[in-house]
């Protein structure tokens, strides 16, 4: 047994030892991502003879997805990639899939002008074609979201599986066929071919016997399947869930524990305090804090069938849901418990009112009953909702809350066995400087190929000159680019050249501009002379008269200096714009800028790749899609490398837990 093994069944054993009777609950939005990955919590608990429940729970109570922009030719449900143009918001609860290497990081428009690409100024090279190529040149590589194109938002666990079903079919494709795609070794092909279409059919054959089922009943259906399909042997020691089912809210269930922490922000000794903790909590975050809600809200939002989803608000004398058709029940006292909450809901909505968490507040809910099982990265909200549960104890009003478990993989590590030669993906293959590479040795360079894409986003976030980048393109690809830096050299000291000529004639115009202005001054003042002297004369003797003629001469003589510098000013300036804005200059500058903006598209292809690979196969590594293991490697071993070299670790819900 490996020593990282050994360390991870010693964390779970003190955690069984702990809290020998709690579930561990596995809670995820969509089976084909990495939930079925926590099948080695299964493997390592049965490996070390602890035993112990595993709830495995299909997030069910969020929207499905939406996209905010219409595009033309869109069903019912389609099938879409994720960038920062078009689909800049695109988000997908319950339908997203990504192919072998594949996941949702993209580089995104900050972060390609942030490393110096002028990217409005390429995008605008492509006249009408601009917003693809911003949407090509922002998209995540390899993963495609299922999201609904109508008007009417959706909850995952009211979708209908007969309406989602062709949608599913084609997510399904798309992930399965990219990944075979990308396998190399004949033998192993034809295995993953199997796989993925006995994973198909078992979709297509529960929707066929279950016409009324929902997409969550397909989730549960598969859940425990991919399990099995990890481990190599069906699922032992579990049971299937879904928030919808954890979270049904009536006078049945309002005693549960995990609507404690709902009972805090209801009874009136209580629910101030609570409040200040919820959002001191979201304070300084992307979330609102509960004033922004409205009148009486609680972190809480209740899902009623066919109305949909929306923040609680509890006043006075009513209880309220900001659903989309906002809903107002009228209470003959007030509401100050969940008890009281649990009976308003149920005499007026039924048995099905289900009551879940905002991101905050949700993992402290089911935490009172459950260890929560996450990835390395699963939940971003667990530092806020810690802060929320210290408050809540500094007030004297602690819950009891198991902590989180999590599970660190290191799924490209642990390929070091793998025999089977994949192709590179086309952002990688540059980085990996190969096309086609087998698993165990991506494993041995992976982590010394993220690191040199780093060091090159380093090196080009510093570099803002054209000749800089140049100069970097040819250290890196000099039968590439050194013709083009010399040319752009060559084409630079001619533009110079050009320049020091303008420069001379700018100052000699300005010479000419000073000389024209001192022969206007003389003009103007022989024009005063002769004006004063006419207005001095009283008698005109000869001698008078041929004063006048003197000034008469200085004033014809400043006029025909002032034209002769009138037109060697305007042959000047003919001479300058000829220069500054004729063919010749104009020539030198456009072939420059040509080279500029061709190394610009170089540094956008580098940085763009550089991106995908650095965060596309960290991300990956961390939350790779688990059926990803058995159809690259049908021999179970990657799979059982992963358990092998799976950290554990235990994240309290409370600081004084620490």
């Amino acid at each position: 047994m490996r020593d990282s093994t050994k360390a991870a069944i010693t964390t779970l054993r003190a955690l069984r030892e702990r809290y020998p009777t709690t579930p561990f609950l596995a809670l995820g939005q969509t089976v084909w991502w990495d939930e079925p990955m926590k099948a080695v919590l299964r493997a390592l608990l049965d490996e070390g003879d602890l035993g112990g429940e595993m709830v495995l729970g299909v997030h069910d109570t969020d929207y499905f997805a939406k996209v905010n922009t219409r595009l033309p030719g869109q069903s019912r449900f389609d099938l879409l990639p994720h960038n920062d143009g078009t689909t800049r918001d695109l988000w997908s609860a319950a339908g997203e899939i990504s192919r072998l290497f594949g996941s949702e990081c993209l580089p995104a428009r900050h972060d390609l002008t942030g490393y110096g690409i002028p990217l409005r100024q390429l995008a605008q090279q492509h006249g009408d074609a601009r917003q693809e190529f911003i949407n090509q040149n922002t998209a995540a590589w390899g993963w495609r979201g299922l999201v609904y194109t109508g008007s009417r938002d959706l909850i995952v666990h009211e979708l209908k599986l007969d309406d989602v079903m062709p949608g599913i079919r084609s997510m399904l494709e798309y992930g399965f066929d990219g990944t075979l795609a990308s396998i190399e070794s004949p033998s192993v092909a034809r295995a993953a071919r199997r796989h993925a279409k006995r994973l198909i059919a078992d979709c297509c054959d529960y929707c066929r016997t279950a016409p009324d089922a929902t997409l969550p009943d397909l989730y549960r259906h598969m859940y425990p399947r991919l399990f099995g399909l990890l481990l190599g042997r069906p699922m032992s020691d579990y049971s299937v869930t879904s928030t919808s089912e954890l979270l049904r809210f009536g006078p049945d269930t309002a005693d549960k524990p995990r609507f404690a922490l709902v009972d805090r922000f209801l009874r009136p000794d209580t629910r101030p305090l609570a409040v200040e903790a919820y959002d001191e909590a979201v304070g300084g975050s992307e979330m609102y804090t509960l004033s922004k809600f409205g009148l009486g809200a609680l972190p809480f939002d209740i899902v009623i069938p066919g109305h949909g989803r929306g923040t609680l608000r509890v006043t006075l004398r009513a209880v309220h849901v900001e659903c989309r058709d906002p809903i107002r029940i009228r209470t003959a006292r007030p509401v100050t418990s969940v008890r009281d909450l649990a009976a308003a809901l149920s005499e007026r909505f039924g048995p099905a009112t289900v009551l879940v968490g905002k991101a905050v507040t949700l993992i402290t809910m089911l935490a009172s009953e459950f260890i929560f099982v996450f990835n390395e990265e699963g939940s971003a909200y667990v530092s806020r909702t810690r802060a929320m549960n210290d408050r809540l104890a500094a007030a004297g009003l602690d819950l009891q809350l198991h902590p989180i478990l999590r599970v660190h993989y290191q799924t490209w590590d642990a390929a070091g066995n793998v025999r089977t030669m994949v192709s590179v993906p086309d952002p990688m293959s540059g980085p990996f400087r190969s096309a086609a590479l087998s698993l165990a040795e991506l494993s041995k360079r992976w982590r010394h190929v993220v690191a040199e894409q780093e060091a090159l986003l380093s090196e080009l976030a510093v570099i803002r000159s054209p000749r800089k980048l140049l100069a970097y393109l040819v250290r890196r690809s000099p039968g590439e680019w050194t013709d083009a830096a010399r040319r752009y050299s060559r084409l630079t000291q001619e533009i110079v050249k050009a320049r020091h000529e303008l420069g001379r004639l700018d100052t000699e115009a300005a010479a000419m501009r000073d000389s024209l202005t001192t022969v206007r001054r003389r003009l103007l003042a022989s024009e005063a002379a002769r004006g004063n002297h006419f207005r001095s004369v009283a008698r005109w003797t000869d001698e008078e008269e041929a004063r006048r003629e003197e000034y008469g001469a200085a004033i014809q003589a400043a006029l025909t200096e002032m034209r002769a510098l009138l037109k060697r000013m305007a042959a000047l300036r003919r001479r300058r714009l000829a220069m500054g804005r004729g063919e010749p200059l104009n020539a030198l500058r456009h072939e420059r800028k040509m080279i500029e903006q061709e190394a610009q598209r170089a540094r956008l292809e580098l940085v763009r790749n550089a991106i995908l690979t650095t965060r596309g196969l960290t991300h990956a590594d961390h939350r790779p899609s688990a059926w990803w293991l058995p159809v690259v490697d049908p021999s179970g071993g990657w799979f059982r490398a992963v358990v092998e070299t799976a950290r554990l670790y235990v994240q309290p819900l409370r600081t004084d837990d620490c």
